[in-house]
């Protein structure tokens, strides 16, 4: 059984990161025939401005350990920019090895508890009699692996290695920072996004939730945490000061002010 504080994140390039702006300068520099000594102030205005096709070519590498596959499931649909290996239970075996993670909603009652740590060990014995059986039928190896993996269950631990350029890590931080993120992805984001930051801090205006970077929460009212108005409200507040904003207009025309 694993909670949250067990995800192991790891950004293994921070070396190269810190040079990416730099990179980026000097990769864009052609577009306008720019010196390349003047590669970070081109990268950093790239940035600034959102031109970031010449960042595409670099790709922040992370190790995701000791996750639920759930959240591997969900972070695999990011597509664009993102290149991934994910631990296969086809070949990996699991005998022995089943560790369900478990929510912080669950923590607190110690039936939760032991409920999860009960399934585990019943997953556990029935991969194990699934592996048995099939041994004893002159089936191992991968064909034994891949039938038995389909008892396991969502929240199993694994891993995986996953590759991001910039562009695709601020869609993740504004999709999967939002507080309508299921709470595993959010905390997996958050750390990627934390351990960037520290190595490259000008990227921190740009790695946020969606709420931050349009000024409003585009979840609608129903869904919305309250950080920000939604677009609902910020659309009604612009008709209200258009409209105040007309009144005004045709009051001084009436009365005949300037």
């Amino acid at each position: 059984m694993f909670t949250l504080k067990d995800f192991d994140i790891k950004l293994i390039n921070k070396d190269e990161v810190s040079n990416f702006i730099e990179r980026q300068g000097r990769f864009s520099a052609v577009c306008y025939n720019t010196n390349t000594k003047y590669a970070e102030k081109v990268g950093e205005s790239c940035l600034q401005s959102g031109h970031l096709s010449g960042s595409r070519h670099l790709y922040m590498v992370f190790e995701l350990k000791n996750i639920p596959r759930s959240a591997v499931d969900q972070i695999v649909r990011h597509t664009q920019g993102f290149v991934t290996n994910v631990q296969s239970l086809r070949y990996c075996n699991k005998d022995g090895k089943v560790s369900i993670y478990i929510a912080p909603e669950l923590l607190d009652s110690p039936y939760m508890v032991k409920t999860i740590k009960d399934q585990e060990d019943i997953v556990n014995a029935q991969y194990n009699y699934i592996q048995t059986f099939l041994e004893d039928g002159g089936i191992t190896g991968e064909k034994a692996n891949e039938i038995a993996r389909t008892i396991l269950p969502i929240g199993v631990a694994t891993e995986c290695n996953i590759a991001v350029n910039l562009e695709c890590l601020m869609h993740l931080a504004n999709i999967r920072l939002c507080t309508r993120a299921e709470l595993p992805i959010r905390t997996i984001v958050k750390e990627m996004v934390k351990q960037v930051v520290e190595i490259e801090p000008r990227y921190k205006t740009y790695l946020v939730p969606n709420c931050e970077k349009l000024g409003y929460c585009p979840e609608g009212n129903k869904h919305s945490c309250g950080r920000k108005p939604t677009k609902e409200e910020v659309d009604t507040r612009e008709e209200k000061y258009l409209a105040l904003r007309k009144w005004f207009i045709e009051f001084k025309k009436e009365h005949g002010y300037d």
